[in-house]
């Protein structure tokens, strides 16, 4: 509405500089008549209309950049509506008056919103800090300030006054991974979660790191796996010796008398005796060697080689994997299939402990399809989202209770007759030993997928 009404009365005005013009124009021949006088009051009313023109369309403009000029210098108290200068101007005002109220109103909720977010950073459990590609620091949250034991940072090299082994560590880390570190202090031991996100912000790059002290959840959890670890090796134990204890007592039975307690002489032991009582050393003997082997079984846990880093295709370890146990999924039955997205997909890992890793997963999978008509196992390759490598092994048998799933990965536990319990927990510390996780799940008697994340 405001536009077409500045265009007619812009249009008005040029077109009575236009008759004005060719007003004075036809004059000029007249001269000799003594029209001077007529043809001076043509010429300044000329001037003054080219004036007035040029003043009205200028007025817009000025209105204008002292509407953007006012908002730039964030002016609250601006108001246009009250001026009353004619019914043009005045819907100018009213406009700006309205957009300027808008402005207003996203000012404020735009410093509402930066209070809360402040707030939000300010109070979180977790300590923040995100600081530029120079290393100025920008947020400094109060967790942070309290983890690190400083009221501010300018740069996040100070750090490395206090804490040399973290900056070197921050230094060190990779966007979106995660890395525990153990830092010393005066009162106590740190152990600090870091992840790092970058992330662009007004054409610059934005560090955020974020900090957290998990060593109440590491104790608790470290708690919780020696007690499951104990229950575990004391039921073992226990299983092993009881028999020993209860066969040892049977067979001194057989060498003292009854009631005396004095041993027996050679002449009063007759055959059947000597025969049970080396049936129960042959007892005792196998028992025996069953509780070295599970101590051995325990030591091979916490002597698994480091592994040799190396870059391989993938699609060159499931042609191994598939040469080595093909033959035994053909003879049960079972369809082994691979995939690998892209073909070409590689992964820098030791291809030796990996493969141990996957075999094991197979073989376990072929055992839960035991009772199952279609049986199919499922190994694949592909990135995520994050661009990490994922490598999972899919069988449709008959699942994992969702009450044991988490016990699955404890040492010597197995749900098997004459399983050793010892596979999945070995295939953690692998995937721990190459910076990644190994994890369950499953839907009972329908599937169960582990998964690698490297």
């Amino acid at each position: 509405m405001y536009s077409k009404s500045l265009f007619s009365a812009v249009l008005f005005r040029i077109i009575l500089i236009i008759i004005s013009s060719f007003a004075f124009i036809s004059i000029i021949p007249h001269l000799h008549k003594e029209y001077y006088l007529s043809l001076l009051g043509i010429g300044i009313l000329i001037i003054y209309q080219v004036y007035n023109l040029v003043h009205y369309v200028n007025k817009t403009n000025r209105k204008l950049a002292h509407f953007f000029n006012s908002v730039r210098n964030d002016d609250a108290v601006l108001t246009y509506s009250h001026d009353h200068e004619g019914k043009i101007f005045d819907s100018l005002n009213t406009s700006l008056d309205e957009l300027n109220s808008t402005i207003g109103e996203m000012r404020r909720r735009n410093a509402r919103q930066s209070l809360f977010l402040n707030n939000l950073v300010e109070h979180v459990g977790v300590g923040l800090i995100s600081y530029t590609r120079d290393g100025n620091v920008e947020i400094f949250n109060k967790a942070a300030k309290e983890l690190l034991q400083r009221s501010q940072l300018s740069n996040i090299q100070e750090i490395t006054l206090k804490y040399p082994e973290l900056y070197m560590s921050i230094l060190q880390l990779q966007p979106n991974n995660q890395q525990l570190v153990k830092v010393m202090t005066k009162q106590s031991v740190l152990f600090l979660s870091l992840k790092l996100s970058i992330f662009m912000s007004e054409r610059k790059t934005i560090n955020l790191l974020s900090i957290q002290n998990i060593r109440t959840e590491l104790e608790q959890r470290e708690l919780e796996s020696w007690q499951k670890l104990i229950r575990v090796l004391t039921h073992e134990m226990s299983n092993s010796i009881s028999p020993i204890i209860s066969l040892a007592n049977t067979t001194k039975k057989y060498f003292v008398k009854k009631g005396a307690g004095s041993i027996r002489k050679c002449d009063e032991l007759d055959d059947a005796s000597l025969h049970k009582a080396v049936n129960s050393l042959d007892t005792i003997e196998t028992t025996g060697k069953g509780l070295i082997d599970f101590v051995g079984k325990y030591r091979s846990l916490t002597a698994l080689p480091q592994p040799k880093f190396e870059k391989f295709i993938i699609c060159d370890l499931f042609e191994k994997l598939h040469n080595l146990l093909i033959e035994e999924a053909d003879t049960n039955s079972i369809a082994l299939e691979f995939s690998c997205s892209p073909y070409a997909l590689e992964l820098t890992a030791d291809f030796n402990l990996l493969e141990k890793v996957l075999i094991n997963l197979i073989k376990n999978a072929y055992q839960a399809l035991e009772k199952s008509y279609d049986r199919r196992v499922q190994l694949k390759a592909y990135k995520n989202i994050e661009n990490r490598v994922i490598l999972e092994v899919k069988d449709n048998g008959c699942g994992i209770s969702s009450n044991i799933i988490d016990d699955i990965f404890i040492p010597f536990y197995t749900t098997k007759n004459k399983g050793s319990g010892i596979g999945l927990s070995i295939s953690r510390q692998i995937m721990r030993l190459h910076s990644g996780t190994i994890t369950a799940s499953s839907i009972q008697n329908n599937e169960t997928v582990f998964s690698l994340v490297f």
